[in-house]
């Protein structure tokens, strides 16, 4: 929403079309310019349908944020290996999923990635070993891309801490979950981290940000 309000184009997509519809109506009450299309991450060709869309409908790709996430936080020796699978198949291929079909025309139009890390990209916590891991790969990434495209391309990594959404309420470990849900609730609003997403993506010309660090205010 950030970036409609601020004047760009915003091509939005999620597995939920409704919610997507309703975010379009928001954007639209506001000037803003939000275009919804259901797109599934676990998907290759669900992405690669989606970026055609959207090379078809506006020209080509300028900015690509690959978004989506999910977390599961329980001790390695009770982990279900479903879940480690699924973050994987979340965190990591859908991120590989989106880029390498925007990829070609990111390059045509010497685009900009902002990959959303987080601070387990820097650092190993406990029981969050995997979701570390596939942070961590984000960032492996994030830095691939600026040294082998560093004349065609910008890239940003963002690193947030917790954040105030219900991405803490898949995890399936009571306690842990019961533990860790006040330290999301008390974490930085979505907003703050969309903010961050615009001052890397309107910094373009003056400087490219590389990478960026969140935390929660705990005054």
């Amino acid at each position: 929403m950030a970036l409609a309000e601020a004047g760009h184009q915003v091509w939005a997509s999620a597995r939920s079309n409704a919610k997507l519809e309703t975010l379009a109506h928001q954007a639209s009450a506001t000037s803003g310019t939000i275009h919804p299309h259901a797109c599934d991450v676990t998907s290759p060709e669900s992405v690669l349908q989606c970026v055609k869309a959207m090379n078809q409908t506006w020209g080509g790709v300028d900015v690509v944020i690959p978004n989506a996430g999910i977390g599961y936080f329980n001790p390695l020796q009770e982990a279900q290996l479903d879940e480690w699978h699924s973050m994987i198949e979340v965190n990591i291929q859908g991120v590989l999923s989106t880029l390498h079909a925007a990829l070609p025309s990111l390059l045509q139009n010497k685009g900009h990635v902002i990959n959303i890390g987080s601070l387990a990209a820097r650092h190993v916590y406990p029981n969050s070993g995997v979701y570390c891991a596939t942070k961590h790969a984000v960032l492996a990434l994030s830095e691939s891309l600026r040294v082998e495209f560093r004349e065609d391309l910008a890239v940003t990594t963002i690193n947030p801490g917790s954040v105030n959404t219900p991405f803490i309420e898949t995890t399936t470990n009571e306690e842990l979950l019961t533990n860790y849900r006040p330290q999301f609730q008390a974490g930085m609003e979505a907003e703050y981290v969309a903010e961050a997403v615009l001052f890397a993506v309107e910094s373009r010309g003056r400087g490219v940000v590389s990478e960026m660090t969140l935390r929660p205010d705990r005054r």
